[in-house]
């Protein structure tokens, strides 16, 4: 099943900010704000695990 994603962690915690923007989405988990991307489970948990193992190179 497709579903809304952020591209940046790979949440579906997401929500569109601006009606007559239709490219304007917010993600409450990374405070992404931008276009989000359409997949499934499996391009979540990918994506997820990237940005985690990309957060732990910041700190």
């Amino acid at each position: 099943m497709m579903q809304k994603i952020c591209p940046r962690c790979g949440s579906r915690n997401v929500k569109w900010i601006i009606p007559q923007n239709w490219s304007q989405w917010v993600c409450y988990d990374c405070d992404y704000t931008g276009p989000i991307i359409e997949g499934n489970q499996d391009l979540a948990e990918e994506i997820h695990e990237n940005y985690v193992e990309s957060q732990k190179h910041e700190k």
